[in-house]
């Protein structure tokens, strides 16, 4: 059997050894539009060829070594021929540009293999798409080093990136649609509306696509930037990649860091066993029984029962409640039933019950299962140092096309590894609160804090395209992602000298992703008809596993400490479930309207279906302590919360007999820890994409999208609680969790127009004028009223039922022109109209709100220069201006109503934006010796993060960070590369600041600093 699999694997591989020699390739217009049905023959036998597919693609096979010459027709377009030489088992690649019959044949345009990965591929698309696009390929990515994808679309002008979030012109999270081969997935993220693309590698993808204006064939719910990450393709003949990688960081690697306990599977991106608990099994502690439990705990509920006497009907504190305790005294034999009216004797029976065991007894079989309660959960309080290991990645990709009962059957499967600490031992976090003595604000609390977040994830890719005939193929990926994040933070407020407060809180989190595409093409050459049915699920999972959140004091005068009761945040452990599946399916067809060669004449319509299912739940434990708890000594955390201070303990004191738990978990059962949501989106869109001359071409149509969402309490929507039932109201501190419902229709239209100001194929100059209305839909989070526990912003979120879809009108212009020697240079101005624009506001907690209206608008400049013919330089800036002005409002919560108190207009930038963002790359290549070497830049201006709706206090920024890369690669041999990188050397300080009237940003909400990272890599490509 071992033997079979090898030689199977072995006919996969070297499958080319069998055949002779074959010529591939793709065949175009001068628009970039794919030719269907193109003839390419041998000029001595024309009996003998192939035509080409749907995508313009052919394999033409050669008998011998001789030269041949093919000859390529096609009706309206001038003939091609070509002679070729094809070694035995040789497969050639090339690609054809066929120009219309009415126009001068002065060359025949032979290129490169069109990859996907490189920049070429996707300049061409750029070039000829009726819309506005920006790129960023695997070429590019490979000459920067960057890791992931966050990274790589950072280089693109107007994005700016923020912990793994993208902002496009300014405007992000709401406005931007991240997609997978053009299909949307979930974003694992109970507060954000866009995934974090850095769970996407560079090494399995091959370009990143940004498109700036919208289309009717695109979803309709975004304005800043439509992202499509596109998967590496297979290649048309075996390849191999394998890639391994070591990385440096000056604050971590090989340093004392901060860290946790951590499972023994925190290396494969998941927890397997340390911080899980099985909510099941938890145990709510009775610690102050009525007399009634007590009494059914010495073995009496029987006696009660049968007298149809139970703890509904008992009356506590009543005197058929004390009738009731007499009747049980009897029974204990602590009371005469002679006696049952005689005070005295009751009171001296009481004392005697009391006094005693029985108390303490009935104590201890309320709470037998507490102790194993408080055990079960780890005591992994303590944070501790361990020295930093090296950061390291590992990749591995082979792909190949081959022949699977006479159809080409093209494959590619690929995997990366990759793990890394970050730390920093003194970033500084800064509070703020309404000084309501002098007006103003005053220092609520002044953080020295240790920082650290260690990464484990992998990726997976498993594509396969197989052609049923030349004009109908099928394709199918699984790409499955998993990803484990583990922060830890120690920090120490010493606001006041006299009384520290020390904060421990370990958070980590691992998200799960498992996508399944499908996607077919076929063509119908009678009815010049192209069709392509697609369609995605995605199974998310998000587990935030034991989020342990410790306070308590210090006086540093006498080296005393203290925890427990009212002291700060109190002690607790927080558990947080997302189940985040979305389903997206598409099917567009497309038909030409002209058989006018050159001339792209056609319509397009389609529809599609976009479902989002969402569960979440949440529990939080907060530890309680009795009235014997042991004190904390010499900050020994481990002992402090060790194992036997669970237990049940009996004390004696003054005769009388107490039984106590010093430790026990108590759950807040708020039934606002489980929700539930979905998202239905039908929508259907019909757009004409017509050349009017040589010069002229507009496209445009329309888009319909009926959306329902709807989100609400699990137990409340099963129950079928109205809105603003009282019953809703799970917290004083919290409105009522009403349902969030949306129900909307929208039509939104898109037109693009191309002008070509400059009429040359080689160097065009092209303008183009675009406006569209698309709408941002708040998410279902947002519209869920209940709070949740934010570890980055260490206070509660909760959202508002109340929000409204926002409305955009979108107008964009760009002057683009592109140069012979392959330099480029382009023009965009742009400016964006928000109604009900939708913004997170700090006003008595964290929440989203709409403001009236809002707008920005802005430029962009890019280009690319070629200095020599080894050196060349790229680079762009976008400048934005952007205004919102709203009436702002104090949020009063009265009986779980909200209610909107008007207290000043406010005029100030929008939320979220970027007032400049600029790149800049260097490269130097030296193809002769194997040579790169490049150095890419990137700031972006200050921006609005966290909005302040209390007057007193000032709003936060997220200040400019410079960063520098740098990447050297040398190739060693035929096969082998070795790269060594470094990683923002400049390593400038994450800064979120107070924008304060009298010193603008001198004081730090909170300051992040994590290093440089230098790494060395050795590759091998076949």
């Amino acid at each position: 059997m071992k033997s079979l699999a090898v030689t199977v694997l072995l006919f996969i591989l070297n499958f080319s050894a069998f055949s002779q020699g074959t010529l591939r390739g793709k065949i175009s217009d001068e628009s970039g539009e794919t030719l269907i049905g193109v003839t390419v023959v041998f000029k001595e036998n024309r009996s003998s060829g192939v035509v080409t597919d749907f995508d313009g693609n052919f394999s033409l096979k050669f008998t011998d070594s001789q030269p041949h010459t093919i000859v390529i027709s096609y009706i309206s377009y001038a003939e091609i021929e070509e002679t070729f030489t094809l070694k035995n088992n040789e497969t050639v690649i090339q690609n054809f540009i066929m120009k219309s019959s009415s126009k001068a044949i002065g060359e025949v345009q032979i290129t490169a293999k069109a990859v996907k990965a490189k920049d070429y591929y996707i300049e061409s698309i750029k070039r000829n798409s009726a819309i506005t696009l920006d790129y960023i390929s695997s070429e590019t990515m490979k000459k920067t080093g960057d890791a992931n994808v966050t990274s790589a679309i950072a280089r693109v002008a107007g994005v700016s990136t923020n912990a793994g979030f993208i902002t496009v012109r300014g405007v992000g999270d709401r406005y931007i649609k991240t997609s997978l081969n053009g299909a949307v997935i979930p974003t694992l993220d109970p507060f954000t509306n866009n995934i974090k693309l850095d769970i996407f590698p560079a090494t399995l993808i091959d370009n990143i696509l940004i498109t700036k204006t919208a289309s009717a064939d695109l979803p309709g719910d975004w304005s800043g930037a439509y992202i499509s990450v596109e998967t590496k393709d297979y290649p048309d003949q075996l390849a191999l990649n394998i890639e391994t990688s070591f990385g440096y960081n000056n604050q971590s690697v090989f340093k004392n860091v901060l860290t946790s306990e951590r499972s023994k599977t925190d290396w494969l991106g998941y927890d397997s066993d340390l911080r899980e608990f099985d909510h099941s099994m938890y145990v709510r502690p009775n610690t102050s029984p009525t007399i009634y439990q007590e009494m059914a705990a010495l073995g009496l509920s029987g006696y009660f029962n049968s007298l149809g006497i139970n703890g509904d009907n008992w009356g506590e504190g009543t005197e058929r409640g004390e009738t009731y305790f007499k009747l049980g005294l009897i029974q204990l034999g602590l009371l005469a039933p002679a006696l049952i009216d005689d005070h005295d004797a009751f009171i001296a029976a009481k004392n005697l019950y009391e006094s005693g065991s029985y108390r303490s007894d009935a104590f201890k079989v309320l709470n037998a299962n507490i102790p194993k309660n408080g055990k079960s959960f780890s005591n992994s309080w303590n944070t501790f140092k361990r020295e930093g290991p090296i950061n390291f990645s590992q990749s591995f990709s082979i792909g190949n096309q081959i022949k699977l009962f006479g159809r080409d059957l093209g494959f590619i499967a690929g995997y990366r590894y990759g793990t890394a600490v970050q730390y920093d031992p003194s970033s500084t976090a800064l509070r703020l609160r309404p000084d309501e003595v002098y007006g103003g604000y005053a220092t609520a609390s002044s953080l020295t804090q240790e920082t650290s977040r260690e990464t484990n994830g992998w990726s997976a890719l498993f594509n396969l395209s197989y052609k049923l005939s030349p004009n109908h193929s099928v394709g199918l990926l699984f790409m499955p992602n998993m990803n484990g994040v583990n922060n830890v933070r120690s920090s120490v407020d010493e606001n006041d000298p006299g009384n520290f407060v020390w904060t421990k809180s370990q958070f980590y989190e691992q998200r799960k992703q498992l996508v399944y595409q499908f996607k077919s093409e076929h063509y119908f050459p009678k009815l010049k008809i192209k069709l392509e049915p697609q369609a995605s699920y995605t199974r998310g999972k998000s587990i935030a596993p034991d989020f342990r959140n410790l306070q308590y004091f210090e006086d540093p005068l006498n080296n005393s400490y203290q925890v427990g009761g009212a002291i700060g945040d109190g002690v607790h452990r927080y558990y947080r479930y997302l189940t985040d599946n979305v389903l997206d399916a598409r099917i567009s067809g497309e038909v030409p309207i002209s058989k006018m060669p050159g001339f792209t004449r056609k319509i397009k319509i389609g529809a599609s279906y976009l479902l989002n299912d969402k569960r979440f739940d949440q529990y939080d434990y907060s530890l309680n302590f009795g009235r014997f708890s042991p004190t904390l000594q010499n900050d020994d955390l481990d002992s402090f919360f060790g194992p036997d201070n669970y237990d049940i303990t009996t004390l004696i004191s003054n005769g009388i007999e107490t039984s106590t738990i010093f430790q026990y978990y108590s759950e807040s059962e708020s039934k606002a820890n489980h929700t539930l949501g979905n998202s239905e989106v039908k929508a259907a869109f019909a757009l004409a994409d017509y050349v009017i001359s040589s010069r002229l071409r507009i496209a445009g149509g329309v888009r319909v999208e009926d959306a329902h969402i709807f989100t609400d309490v699990v137990e409340f929507d099963s129950l079928g609680y109205a809105k603003n039932d009282p019953r809703r109201a799970y917290s004083t501190a919290y409105p009522i969790a009403n349902p969030g419902e949306l129900n909307e229709l929208s039509i939104l239209p898109s037109v693009n127009l191309v002008f070509k100001v400059k009429e040359s194929e080689a160097t065009p100059m092209n303008l183009r004028l675009n406006f569209s209305q698309t709408v941002a839909r708040p998410s279902i989070r947002e519209l869920s009223d209940v709070a949740l526990f934010d570890y980055e912003f260490r206070t509660f979120v909760f959202g508002n039922s109340d929000l409204k879809v926002v409305n955009i009108n979108n107008y964009d212009l760009r002057l683009e022109n592109y140069f012979k020697n392959g330099d480029d240079i382009s023009f965009s101005a742009f400016r964006k109209d928000f109604k009900n624009h939708i913004e997170l506001i700090n006003g008595g907690g964290i929440s989203w709100q709409n403001v009236d209206n809002s707008y920005l608008y802005g430029i962009e400049l890019e280009g690319k220069k070629k200095i020599t013919t080894k050196l060349d330089f790229r680079a762009n800036i976008t400048l934005v201006k952007s205004q919102t002005k709203y009436v702002r409002t104090r949020l009063e919560i009265d009986g779980g109503v909200k209610n909107y108190i008007p207290l000043d207009e406010v005029t100030r930038t929008m939320y979220g934006q970027s007032p400049y963002v600029i790149n800049a790359i260097l490269n130097y290549t030296a193809d002769s010796i194997g040579f790169n070497a490049t150095v890419s830049y990137n700031v972006q201006g200050a921006r609005l993060v966290i909005v302040s709706e209390i007057p007193q206090l000032p709003d936060i920024y997220e200040l400019p960070r410079n960063t520098i890369d740098v990447k050297v690669s040398k190739k060693l041999g035929k096969h082998f590369i070795v790269a060594f990188t470094i990683k923002d050397l400049l390593n400038t300080p994450v800064r979120r600041s107070f924008k304060t009237e009298e010193d603008e940003f001198s004081k730090d909400y909170d300051k992040f600093r994590y290093g440089s990272s230098y790494g060395l890599s050795l590759s091998y490509r076949l």
